[in-house]
């Protein structure tokens, strides 16, 4: 069975404000459905403080969001951004909102 993506993963830290650090490090994940209902908040192992796993290696968090067709955050890498659209069809947005209700806002909105 192959899973289709099509929610919306938001960078988030311990106070559910936006993480202000890199995607991959964030300590948890929302994630939205495309119509902006909130589907669950997922714990990152990977996450700052979790692990001393390399956090750039795209397919570790692509692994933990297989449903996610779009990422978004407050920073990521360019040669990241890159390897999730060309090798993954994954959007990887960057936003300078401060909540994820507000990303995901500016993000369906746009």
């Amino acid at each position: 069975m192959i899973l289709q993506r099509t929610l919306i993963a938001i960078a988030a830290d311990d106070k559910n404000r936006m993480w202000g650090g890199h995607f991959g490090m964030a300590p948890r994940y929302f994630l939205y459905s495309p119509a902006g209902e909130l589907i669950e908040k997922r714990p990152n192992p990977y996450g700052a403080g979790q692990s001393h796993e390399h956090h750039d290696d795209p397919k570790r968090i692509i692994d933990l969001l297989p449903e996610c067709a779009v990422f978004i955050g407050r920073r990521m890498g360019e040669e990241s951004k890159r390897k999730l659209a060309e090798r993954f069809g994954i959007d990887a947005v960057l936003t300078t909102e401060k909540t994820p209700e507000a990303a995901l806002r500016a993000y369906l909105s746009s």
